[in-house]
């Protein structure tokens, strides 16, 4: 289902840019979470200086910043109590992270084991 998901995620266009622009930023990120029950939720980020539809585009970009733009190195949040629910989440980024290519797809039991493992990015 994940890479169904992925898969689909990154042949269509999700966001259109409408006019082009003479630099385009190096950080523009696609971010997306996919829940059975909810569907998919997606948002852009770009950083430097962080913008986009992103409700926490500041901390987000900070919190990628930190993981030296690896998603699998994101801080995360301060440890907290989550359930043993089994609703798989699964976030998915792509774009480019100062010119270098992003491609992350990883799937997490829940939403809270998400947010806390990757923090602010995929909370939009």
């Amino acid at each position: 289902m994940a890479s169904l998901f992925a898969s689909g995620l990154l042949a269509a266009p999700l966001i259109a840019t409408g006019t082009a622009s003479a630099a385009a930023p190096e950080t523009d990120l696609v971010l997306a979470v996919h829940e059975a029950e909810t569907g998919v939720e997606s948002t852009r980020l770009t950083c430097d200086p962080a913008a986009g539809q992103h409700r926490l585009a500041q901390a987000a970009c900070g919190e990628i910043e930190a993981a030296g733009g690896d998603f699998t190195q994101l801080p995360g949040t301060d440890p907290q109590v989550c359930t043993f629910d089994y609703r798989p989440v699964t976030a998915v980024a792509f774009g480019s992270w100062r010119g270098e290519p992003v491609r992350y797809v990883q799937e997490f039991p829940n939403r809270c084991v998400m947010e806390q493992e990757t923090g602010t990015v995929f909370s939009f």
